[in-house]
């Protein structure tokens, strides 16, 4: 990664630089493509978000050639404090990492074709040929293609003719917990009981604690998330006699984060010259699984099919951006993560007498198992 100057536009203009953005920039810049990166931050501060990979997330990483970046946060070195013992690594997908982690290691991995501009796009100007950017600070951007990878970042995109409808407000509100445990635990899935709000509850070793993901579909301000916020062992225990027996004798390592989702449809996005991905162009409810799939999906598409044809021919015209949004590996991507999204809600709150009635079945269920355990 540079910050040198370079004479010329750039090929691609990333705006933003999350797990969206620096993957982009990563796979491109290995490409041999120029690549400038804007983002407000040099250093990604802690945040709240995607922390375990699954099967298919590991495959796109392997395709490309991006896991070890993954695997340095899952699976610290043997000098680190927290490093797994020899014997006792957990698998890769058994295991998680703090999401700065991870975006610590794709962006160290960045190449020389890559430079960084601390800043903020304060104005952005699309044409079919050459994109134009100007920071905060008054520095001038040029590239063939502009990727907003931003999140919603509504400033800049309304100034665009670019917004977010929403589809499903304050849709559902993931909580995580940092613990440690008195003795150790392999990932777990817990499924909350029917009627709580919960959908389930993702168990699993980060380096140095033990996480929590809590996936609900209560507000942030309802009574129960305040008191996760207060309390997450009790209420956690309280919860599912399961994770009861695994937190006895717990200690919180710190508090408990939350963060709501949203669910929103983009509109005027199909503009010359300029590219979203990520949450700039839609939130998957985490619940799903899918977030961080969508956005390494995205990348895959872009780097490895539409961007190469695009800069291999004149101009960056809407007809061009169009391939991407109507590829069928996207759009069948994004039409399931929101299918998904939808249904998981769905099956835990809504009022439906269908939905009433699979809940009263898992009631039912849980029941007879429950039963079962204490007859044996």
């Amino acid at each position: 990664m540079t910050d040198e100057r370079r004479a010329g536009p750039a090929d691609v203009l990333i705006i933003g630089a999350g797990i969206a953005g620096s993957m982009l920039a990563l796979v491109l810049g290995r490409s041999g493509r120029s690549v400038t990166v804007v983002d407000p931050r040099r250093a990604p501060s802690p945040m709240f978000r995607n922390e375990k990979l699954g099967t298919a997330q590991i495959a796109l990483l392997e395709k490309l050639k991006a896991l070890a970046c993954f695997e340095t946060g899952c699976w610290p070195a043997a000098d680190h404090p927290h490093a797994y013992p020899p014997h006792a690594r957990p698998g890769l997908t058994d295991c998680g990492a703090p999401h700065q982690a991870w975006l610590r290691g794709v962006r160290a991995a960045w190449p020389n074709s890559v430079r960084f501009v601390e800043g903020v796009i304060d104005r952005l100007e699309l044409s079919d040929d050459l994109q134009r950017a100007t920071t905060a600070k008054g520095d001038a951007l040029t590239a063939r293609l502009a990727v907003a990878a931003t999140g919603r970042m509504p400033a800049l995109l309304t100034d665009l003719g670019i917004e977010h409808r929403l589809i499903s407000p304050g849709h559902s509100v993931c909580l995580g917990v940092s613990v440690a445990l008195t003795t150790p635990q392999p990932a777990v899935v817990v499924d909350a009981p029917p009627g709580s709000g919960v959908g389930y509850v993702s168990l699993f070793p980060m380096p140095g604690e033990t996480r929590l993901n809590v996936f609900s579909y209560r507000a942030l301000s309802d009574p129960w998330t305040r008191r996760m916020a207060a309390d997450p062992l009790a209420c956690l225990s309280e919860l599912d006699p399961r994770l009861a027996r695994i937190l006895d004798g717990a200690r919180l390592l710190r508090g408990c984060e939350a963060r709501g989702t949203d669910l929103y449809k983009v509109h005027g996005h199909r503009q010359a010259g300029l590219v979203l991905i990520g949450d700039a162009f839609h939130a998957p409810c985490p619940a799903s699984g899918t977030g961080m799939l969508r956005i390494l999906n995205d990348i895959d598409r872009l780097a490895t099919v539409h961007i190469p044809d695009w800069l291999d021919t004149p101009g960056m015209d809407r007809g061009k951006i169009d391939r991407f949004y109507a590829d069928p590996v996207k759009r069948r991507l994004d039409a399931a993560s929101l299918k998904s999204s939808l249904r998981g809600r769905a099956a835990v709150v809504a009022a439906s007498p269908y939905w009433r009635l699979r809940r009263a079945a898992g009631v039912l269920k849980r029941t007879v198992l429950q039963e079962g355990r204490l007859a044996a």
